[in-house]
């Protein structure tokens, strides 16, 4: 089959190759999660190390195709942003009261949500100036925030840390995940979303080697050193090695999916098919969720045991992308003779986020009816446009 990527063929207006990318994100987090070990040749370690950056790359993609198919600038599309960004930022914060062993990552996001609204608004010369100063930040702010506090993880309070001191450790210096870091990934899916839209399939092998590009120098900055000695890398350690890394592997899983999607393989994909493996993409918040509450049930039935095992790799997986699927097809047939559960399609999560917008902020009916023709709108992280 060919004539058109799946989504051209099948009519619709969402770009699968970012909900095929947020997909790989969740199968990279659940291995992150719960595997057992690195695997051969160690390589589900790239999960650790990619998750939570991919995640963050993905929210500046989302903000930017928002801004840009949304139909509105004003203060109703701030205030609809400002709504999913603080649902997000609750809900993480209800999860961190489960027993799960997992560090919840949903209120780093909805605050990253929030600092996306005004830089999708610039112009692309600005907006790559603030990548610079956002790369700037994301190498400079641990290695000072561990000189000013002599390479302690934590300022105790005895230590009576100064204000400035507990500034660098709340956006970056310390912690699992860094804001500046994320502020990096999710500008670069900005710049990187509006270079991709503005290429045509016939330019796939320019992603191929974008994307080869891009892992490479995560294999330079975060394998080579461990491999041959030269230094240690790790997940989550702040090193400039670890930051530029990161950022380069998620922009290289984006670019991976978006060739895929372009490539002759991928044109060459049915449409039911490729919207099948869209799915748990769409439902990224929805299956983020799932997979604590499981975890949750585990950890409060076994409190002694922990959860990392390949059979709960493979369960989380399975009942991930199975939900998804099964509630996307479910809701396709629903469609047809139930438009307005449109808004519903992607994962219950997402549905009901955006009902929330639409009581508070409610959208003019041109841009609900366009919206309802295009059957899917832009691709938003952990959102629902």
């Amino acid at each position: 089959m060919s004539g058109g990527t799946p989504a051209e063929r099948s009519g619709g207006s969402r770009l699968l190759f970012v909900d095929w990318a947020r997909g790989a994100a969740y199968v990279l987090m659940v291995a992150a999660h719960v595997a057992p070990s690195d695997g051969p040749a160690r390589i589900l370690l790239v999960s650790e190390f990619l998750t939570a950056p991919l995640f963050a790359l993905l929210i500046g993609v989302g903000a930017q195709l928002s801004w840009s198919t949304s139909g509105e600038h004003g203060w109703r599309y701030v205030l609809r942003e400002a709504v999913r960004a603080a649902l997000v930022i609750a809900l993480g914060l209800l999860l961190m009261q489960s027993a799960a062993s997992v560090l919840i990552v949903l209120v780093h996001l909805g605050v990253l949500m929030l600092l996306c609204l005004p830089l999708v608004r610039l112009r692309t010369t600005p907006l790559a100036v603030v990548a610079v100063l956002a790369l700037v930040l994301a190498l400079a702010v641990p290695g000072l925030y561990r000189s000013l506090t002599g390479g302690h993880v934590a300022v105790t309070a005895a230590s009576e840390p100064d204000a400035f001191i507990t500034v660098l450790g709340l956006i970056g210096g310390t912690g699992g995940y860094r804001m500046t870091g994320f502020l990096l990934c999710a500008v670069l899916g900005m710049l990187t979303i509006r270079v991709l839209r503005n290429m045509s399939a016939a330019e796939w092998w320019r992603g191929a080697l974008a994307s080869a590009a891009a892992f490479a120098v995560l294999l330079a900055q975060l394998v080579a050193p461990n491999l041959l000695g030269l230094y240690e890398v790790h997940a989550y350690d702040g090193t400039p090695s670890e930051q530029i890394g990161v950022a380069s592997g998620a922009l290289g899983v984006l670019l991976a999916t978006w060739t895929l999607e372009k490539s002759p393989l991928g044109r060459a994909l049915p449409s039911l098919v490729a919207q099948l493996i869209a799915a748990p993409g769409q439902a990224a918040l929805t299956l983020y969720t799932l997979q604590i509450l499981v975890l949750h049930v585990y950890q409060v039935r076994n409190p002694l045991v922990r959860d990392d095992h390949w059979w709960m790799l493979a369960l989380l997986i399975v009942l991930g992308v199975g939900f998804a699927m099964v509630w996307q097809t479910a809701f396709t047939a629903l469609l047809r003779r139930v438009p307005q559960a449109r808004h519903w399609m992607r994962g219950p999560l997402e549905g009901l986020i955006r009902e929330v917008q639409h009581l508070l902020a409610p959208q003019p009916r041109h841009i609900i009816e366009a919206d309802g023709s295009a059957r899917g709108g832009s691709s938003s992280t952990f959102g629902t446009d």
